[in-house]
C-alpha cells in the first residue's frame, strides 16, 4: 500500500502506513530508507536525517539518490557544513555520488539548497567545486 501512495507521490499517507510498522522495521536498512525520503519529502528534515543515518548498508549509503537525501535534509536543519562534509567524504571513499554526472548532480543540489537556506558560502564552495568538476572533468580541484 504505501508503494503506491509513494509513486503517487501522496507522502502524507506514506507516512501514516510507515509509522504503523515502523516499531517492527526499526533495523531495516530499506524501511529506514524509505521512511528517511518519505520524511524529508514531507519536510520533516530532522527526522529524515535520523532515519537515513540508521541507514548501515555501505552501498546504499554510496549511491548518489542517498547522498543527495541526506545533504538536503543536513542543509534545511542548518547544516549545511556537515553537508559538505558529507560531499567530501564519499568523495575521498571514490563514491558514485562524487564522480561524473552524478557527483556534479549532487554537487548542484548542495549549492543550491545552500543558497536558499541561506548559507551563501557553502553555496559559493560547492558552485565553485561544480565548476571545476565541469572544467576539469572527473579531476577534483579544490577552488577556495
Amino acid at each position: 500500500m504505501a508503494s503506491c501512495f509513494f509513486l503517487m507521490k501522496l507522502f502524507e499517507d506514506v507516512l501514516v502506513f510507515l509509522n504503523s510498522i515502523r516499531s517492527y522495521f526499526a533495523n531495516d536498512d530499506d524501511f529506514n530508507w524509505d521512511y528517511g525520503i518519505t520524511l524529508a519529502a514531507t519536510s520533516k528534515f530532522r527526522d529524515a536525517e535520523e532515519a537515513l543515518r540508521a541507514v548501515r548498508n555501505d552501498k546504499y549509503r554510496s549511491e548518489p539518490t542517498f547522498v543527495s537525501w541526506l545533504a538536503r535534509c543536513l542543509i534545511m536543519s542548518g547544516k549545511a557544513a556537515a553537508a559538505w562534509q558529507l560531499y567530501q567524504a564519499a568523495q575521498d571513499t571514490g563514491s558514485p555520488a562524487a564522480a561524473g554526472e552524478e557527483g556534479y548532480g549532487v554537487l548542484q543540489l548542495i549549492a543550491n539548497d545552500c543558497y536558499k537556506m541561506g548559507a551563501f558560502y557553502y553555496a559559493l564552495k560547492v558552485g565553485c567545486s561544480s565548476l571545476c568538476m565541469v572544467l576539469v572533468g572527473e579531476y577534483y580541484l579544490d577552488c577556495l
